[in-house]
């Protein structure tokens, strides 16, 4: 996501900017580098935050950390399932940078519930999201064997050629395909997403959605739009 962070980040001061405080405790909800934290220290600076990151998987834990380090900065990480969160810390503004793509559809009210009780009185919520993914324009294909067919022409005119010859890697990138269809079909639509984070007792306060641009893939046109909300524990 660090591409659409870029773009992303003016839009996204903006909606933060009137609730940014001095020492605020800021939670980052899932990060898989440290892209999503640059950008919460340069909307914040020189409010000097208090910065905890958040993430089940060791791994980018360990780059943030190396990377805070080298830079000479403060950032606590925690290894924790954000549905593990039960209230006993709680923190000034949270954000989930495109973390609800990665929970599943059905559990999205009991995420956002555990987020919701996370945060202090007045805290805020950033949640930016995916929603709503259509495949336009190809009836004779669905959104997996798009992403397939793609991926497999795009490899085979690569340095990588040799490995679509071999049929357990085709099996292996056929898999991905299906779960990365699975996920983008079922990503919440604008009302959708806007229901759980009331269901879970949090008040709107802004909203931007822009549509993307759509994706020309074999011979279909992939749509959806990116979300940004700012919501409010009461």
């Amino acid at each position: 996501m660090s591409v659409s962070l870029k773009v992303e980040e003016p839009l996204l001061a903006s909606l933060m900017s009137p609730f940014v405080r001095d020492n605020a405790r800021v939670m980052i909800g899932g990060s898989a580098d440290p892209g999503v934290l640059c950008a919460i220290g340069r909307i914040y600076a020189p409010s000097r935050p208090v910065v905890t990151i958040i993430d089940q998987c060791q791994a980018p834990l360990e780059l943030i950390g190396e990377f805070t380090s080298a830079k000479g900065l403060t950032c606590r990480t925690l290894n924790l399932d954000l549905l593990d969160l039960d209230g006993s810390e709680q923190w000034d503004q949270i954000i989930l940078h495109y973390t609800p793509y990665f929970v599943d559809p059905h559990i999205h009210g009991r995420f956002f519930a555990r987020v919701a009780r996370s945060l202090a009185p007045g805290g805020t919520l950033v949640c930016a999201a995916m929603t709503g993914t259509r495949l336009i324009g190809n009836d004779l294909q669905d959104l997996s064997s798009v992403y397939f067919d793609y991926s497999l022409r795009a490899l085979q005119n690569s340095a990588l050629a040799d490995l679509t010859e071999n049929p357990e890697f085709t099996q292996m990138l056929q898999s991905y395909a299906a779960h990365w269809s699975n996920r983008r079909m079922n990503l919440p639509t604008s009302d959708e997403l806007r229901e759980s984070l009331r269901s879970a007792g949090l008040r709107i306060l802004s909203e931007d959605t822009t549509p993307r641009k759509k994706r020309l893939v074999e011979r279909a046109a992939i749509v959806d739009s990116n979300a940004i909300i700012v919501a409010r524990a009461d």
